[in-house]
This record gives C-alpha cells, sequence and structure tokens, in this order.
C-alpha cells in the first residue's frame, strides 16, 4: 500500500526492512473531544415528586410551583449512542451529552526525508 508523506507528499511504500517504522509528529495527530451520551431515567423519588408537581389546589394552581426535578436526582446511565437510549422506553426522561476526554487520532505519516528532532516513531 502506498501512503503520501503528509509535509512533501512523497510516496511511503509498504513498510518492509528499509522503512519499517512509519514516523508519527504532532502535526500528524488530531485531538477531538469525545461526546458520552447519558441518559437520565426515572426512579421512585423522582416518579413521586412528578406526581406531587402535578397536584392541583382549590383554585386549579399547580399546589408545589417551585419544586422541580435536578438531573442529578435522575438515574443516570451511559449509552454508545441517542438511539440506544430511546430504546429504554418510557423511563427515559431525557439524553444529556457530555464532552468527555479529547480522543486522540493519527492523520497521516511523514517520510524519514521529512523527520524532525520533535517526532516520534
Amino acid at each position: 500500500m502506498i501512503i503520501k508523506c503528509i509535509r512533501c507528499g512523497k510516496d511511503i511504500d509498504t513498510a518492509n526492512n528499509s522503512n519499517a517504522d512509519y514516523i508519527m509528529a504532532e502535526d500528524t495527530i488530531v485531538k477531538e473531544p469525545r461526546e458520552v451520551f447519558i441518559a437520565l431515567k426515572h426512579n421512585q423519588s423522582t416518579r413521586e415528586k412528578e406526581i406531587k408537581m402535578t397536584e392541583l389546589d382549590e383554585e386549579d394552581s399547580p399546589k408545589y410551583p417551585d419544586l422541580e426535578i435536578a438531573d442529578s436526582e435522575y438515574d443516570q446511565e451511559e449509552v454508545p449512542s441517542i438511539e440506544v437510549a430511546q430504546a429504554i422506553g418510557e423511563e427515559l426522561v431525557k439524553i444529556v451529552v457530555e464532552v468527555g476526554e479529547k480522543d486522540i487520532q493519527k492523520t497521516g505519516i511523514i517520510c524519514s526525508d521529512c523527520y524532525r528532532d520533535s517526532d516520534f516513531v
């Protein structure tokens, strides 16, 4: 397989005994934020609180107008995708996206002619 050097465009052939170590460099790496999907699901206490929130007084006004359910009160489950989270069904309240640690991905290689002291194998 022939791969082009991202610095000079030179063709780098399939690894053999003369070029077995492809050189990676800081400019060949991309760091992207990793998104984590958290499914928030009802539990016993959030169900009870939700029922209280729907109660009305004699004037048909909410009986507990300041009552809220914080995200931290729900059961939380990390899910691989939004589609999987939606399969949870009635217990699913909402999906929260958190940005996790960055994924490091190699985007290219450089030839030995373009090697710099800051590069690594």
